[in-house]
C-alpha cells in the first residue's frame, strides 16, 4: 500500500535545503512505498521545476510575504484536499505554519525539520522552541542542531538523519574545461561554493586570502580565489577585495547547477561558516576529491576529523584558515591522504540512498504507530 506524505518548505529556490529535499522526495518515490508531494510557501523556484521533472507533485502557495493570510488559507485547503497521513515541514517558517494550522486540518502526524545553527534572529529559535512539542518528532541532520532545539523547548522524539548525496555523480564528475574557467590557465585555485550570505563569513575568507597574497606575493602570484554561487553579499565582497588590493585574484563564476564540475577545478574548498547545521558543500567537495579547510563548528566536527578527512581551524584565530590552505597547497602527501580518506568516508556514510532509507524508516514507523523513541542513527 502506498501512502502520501506532504513536505512543506519555505521556498524551492536554488540552495542547500531545497536540493536536499529534492533528493529525499526523489528517493522516496523510487522506493515506491510513499507518494511525496512538495508544497512551497513561496512560488516554486528552479528546484521545484527539477522535482516536477522527476515526476513528483509540487504545489506553490505563492505567499507574497511572511504575513500572507491567503497563503495560510491555501495551505489549509491543499492539506484537506490531499489528506496525507504524514506532513514533514522544513525550516522554521514552514514549521510554524504547519503547527499553527494543525488543529484545523484533521488528524495526521506532523514532523518538523531544522537544518541550521544560525543563532540570529533569536526570536526564530524561541518560536521553534514553542512549537517543537506539538509534533510527532523533530528531524535534524546533526546532533548539534538537535541539541540546539532542545535548548529552546521540549520535543517528543528526536531523529538525526545526516544529509546524503549521489556519490558517483560527484566522484565521477568531469571538471569544467580549462577554456571555460574564468582564471588564467596556469592558476592555482581555491574557493567556496554556495550562497553568499553574511553568516557564511566569506569576508573572513577574502581577508585571509588577501593576507596570504600580500605576505609573499612571489610565492602565491598564481593563486586565485573563486567564489561560486550567488547572494546578497557579492557586492560587499567585491568591494572588500578592491579595498584590499586583490580584486584581480578574486573571481565570481556565478550560480551553478553543476557544483560537482566546479569542485573538480579547486585545489582546496574553504568553508569559513560556523553555523552550518551539517555542511553539505563539505561532503560534496570530499566526494569530488577536493581537500577541505573548514572552521571548527559544532556540526562540522561531526562529519570531518582534523588532519584525517579535512583541516579544521579555530574560527576565532586570525590567519588560521590561510595557514591551513597554504599547508595543503604545499604538502601534496597530506592533501592526497586527506582526499582519499574523505572520499571513502562519504562513500560509506553519506550516500543519498542511506538518507532516504532513514526517512522512510521514520515514516513507516510513524504510520504503523510504532515510532521509535530513540534517535535515528
Amino acid at each position: 500500500m502506498t501512502h502520501r506524505v506532504v513536505f512543506l518548505i519555505t521556498d524551492l529556490d536554488l540552495g542547500g535545503m531545497p536540493l536536499i529535499l529534492q533528493r529525499i522526495v526523489r528517493g522516496l518515490k523510487e522506493l515506491g512505498q510513499w507518494e511525496p508531494t512538495v508544497v512551497s510557501i513561496k512560488p516554486p523556484g528552479i528546484v521545484g521545476h527539477w522535482i516536477r521533472h522527476k515526476g513528483c507533485e509540487v504545489i506553490g502557495l505563492n505567499a507574497q510575504s511572511s504575513h500572507d493570510l491567503n497563503a495560510v488559507r491555501r495551505w489549509v485547503k491543499t492539506l484537506r484536499k490531499l489528506d496525507p497521513p504524514v506532513v514533514v515541514s522544513t525550516l522554521v517558517h514552514a514549521n510554524a505554519l504547519a503547527a499553527l494550522t494543525a488543529p484545523m486540518t484533521g488528524s495526521r502526524l506532523y514532523f518538523q525539520s531544522i537544518h541550521t545553527l544560525q543563532s540570529e534572529p533569536r526570536w526564530l529559535w524561541r518560536l521553534q522552541g514553542l512549537i517543537s512539542g506539538q509534533c510527532e518528532g523533530v528531524i535534524t541532520p546533526s546532533h548539534a542542531v538537535l541539541q540546539r532545539v532542545a535548548q529552546f523547548g521540549r520535543f517528543n522524539r528526536g531523529y538525526v538523519i545526516p544529509c546524503g548525496l549521489d556519490y558517483e555523480k560527484f566522484a565521477a564528475a568531469e571538471a569544467i574545461p580549462a577554456t571555460q574557467r574564468p582564471w588564467p590557465a596556469n592558476a592555482r585555485v581555491i574557493g567556496y561554493i554556495g550562497r553568499f550570505d553574511s553568516v557564511k563569513r566569506l569576508d573572513r575568507l577574502v581577508s585571509e586570502f588577501a593576507g596570504l597574497l600580500t605576505k609573499d606575493y612571489h610565492q602565491w602570484s598564481r593563486l586565485y580565489l573563486a567564489l561560486i554561487g550567488y547572494g546578497p553579499e557579492e557586492k560587499p565582497l567585491r568591494a572588500l577585495a578592491a579595498k584590499l588590493g586583490i580584486a584581480s585574484h578574486l573571481v565570481f563564476p556565478g550560480a551553478t547547477a553543476e557544483p560537482e564540475r566546479w569542485y573538480k577545478t579547486l585545489e582546496v574548498l574553504c568553508m569559513p561558516s560556523t553555523v552550518e547545521g551539517f555542511g553539505m558543500n563539505i561532503i560534496e567537495a570530499m566526494a569530488c576529491g577536493t581537500p577541505v579547510v573548514a572552521c571548527r563548528g559544532a556540526a562540522v566536527k561531526e562529519i570531518a576529523t582534523d588532519q584525517l578527512t579535512a583541516l579544521l581551524v579555530d574560527p576565532e584565530t586570525p590567519g588560521s584558515m590561510a595557514e591551513a590552505v597554504a599547508k595543503l597547497l604545499q604538502d601534496k602527501t597530506l592533501a592526497g591522504n586527506i582526499r582519499n580518506r574523505a572520499q571513502k568516508l562519504v562513500a560509506e556514510h553519506y550516500q543519498a540512498q542511506r538518507m532516504v532509507e532513514k526517512y522512510q524508516m521514520v515514516l513507516d514507523q510513524a504510520i504503523a504507530g510504532t515510532v521509535d523513541s530513540a534517535e535515528s542513527r
